[in-house]
This record gives C-alpha cells, sequence and structure tokens, in this order.
C-alpha cells in the first residue's frame, strides 16, 4: 500500500459515478491527476490554490498501487505525486472533510485510519414528525416510499427509517452539503402534508470496512 492525499471539490466527489473510475478534471486538461504527500503538506497545498475558492472540500487518501493506473513524481522534492489515468473505487480509501477558518484558510485534518477501514463524509438528515403524524401517515406513505425507494437505488440515499414512537426518521445521504442534504426531502409528500414538520441536517464521518 502506497497512500497520498488528493483534494476534491465535496459537489464534484457526490457527482461521480461511486461504481466507476475518478478522474479529476486535471487528468484531461494536464494528462494526470495532482495528489500530495503528508497531511502537512497537504495543508500548503489547499491554501496556496483554493483559498480564495468557497467551496467545501473533501480530501481523499488514495493507494497509489491500487488506482489501477500509471504514477511517478514530477517534482524534485517528490512530494507531489502524479497518477497518469483513472484512479478506481477501491483505491479510495478515505474521504473526509478539510476544515476552514472564516477567512478561508484551510485548517489541519484528521490523521489516517488502519487499513482496510475509511472514512467517508455523508449528511445525517432527521425528520421531526408532527403531531398528527400517525393519524395522516398511511394517505402519504405510498408516495413517500416510493421517493425514498428512488433515491435508494441511485445511491443517494444509504439508509432511511423512522422510530417506532413517531418521534423522528433519520436519513443517511451522500451529498455535497447540508442544503444538499435538505433539498432531497424538502418537497417530500410527507412535508407537504404535516407528517414531518421540521427537517435538519448534519456532517457525518462514515466507517466503512473494506
Amino acid at each position: 500500500m502506497r497512500p497520498t492525499y488528493h483534494l476534491v471539490p465535496a459537489e464534484t466527489w457526490a457527482a461521480r459515478d461511486p461504481g466507476s473510475a475518478y478522474a479529476a478534471p486535471s487528468l484531461a486538461a494536464e494528462g494526470f491527476i495532482h495528489c500530495t504527500d503528508g497531511a502537512a503538506a497537504m495543508v500548503e497545498t489547499a491554501n496556496r490554490h483554493y483559498r480564495e475558492d468557497p467551496r467545501a472540500f473533501l480530501v481523499l487518501t488514495v493507494d497509489l498501487d491500487a488506482t489501477g493506473s500509471p504514477w511517478r513524481f514530477d517534482d524534485q522534492a517528490g512530494l507531489y505525486p502524479h497518477i497518469y489515468g483513472m484512479i478506481a473505487p477501491a483505491a479510495v480509501l478515505r474521504t473526509q472533510t478539510i476544515p476552514r477558518a472564516a477567512d478561508g484558510t484551510f485548517e489541519p485534518f484528521g490523521g489516517d485510519v488502519p487499513d482496510g477501514v475509511r472514512v467517508e463524509t455523508i449528511y445525517v438528515v432527521e425528520a421531526t414528525y408532527g403531531p398528527e403524524a400517525e393519524k395522516l401517515r398511511p394517505a402519504a406513505r405510498p408516495e413517500h416510499l416510493e421517493h425514498i425507494g428512488d433515491l435508494l437505488r441511485s445511491g443517494r440515499v444509504i439508509e432511511a427509517g423512522g422510530f417506532l414512537d413517531f418521534s423522528s426518521a433519520i436519513l443517511l445521504v451522500q451529498a455535497a452539503s447540508e442544503d444538499e442534504a435538505l433539498d432531497m426531502f424538502r418537497d417530500d409528500v410527507y412535508i407537504r402534508t404535516g407528517v414531518w414538520t421540521d427537517l435538519r441536517a448534519r456532517a457525518w464521518g462514515r466507517v466503512v470496512a473494506e
């Protein structure tokens, strides 16, 4: 295993096909995908190139030996591996958010995890049931479950369900931001009919065993 880091806008990563090899825009523009060795150097790279970019970013931990593409160092210091091809899904060991200060400065992110485990950033959406939920739900449930089923099949929703005491429902979703996560459900029939009365979303580190 030969780990390195790759910086990617969260929206770009969310829009990819999870089952297909990943190609950063630089692959078409420059012929390779940029990577950086070392967490501290990754933060420096992010601040050097993307401090003025307001988007949320993710750091991927990539196993260079598993990308399925050749790679090499083109810098004398040997800090910046270039991958000359696409990155196989199995080569992405971990995805994590990189925190930022109020002025946009990128800050240190978490350390690595053991082999065979990765941590990816997803969003937990919590929906609060309304006071009449138990009475209103039967009429709305078929349309709601059809909507959730479509999202599950597309991979945008990972898991969904509600507590049996009608307190709240929990949905684990793949999204680039809280707003994008909430947008999946703002027009759901449960919201329109009062089964759900409130939606909240938070970023969550999902641990995945390979």
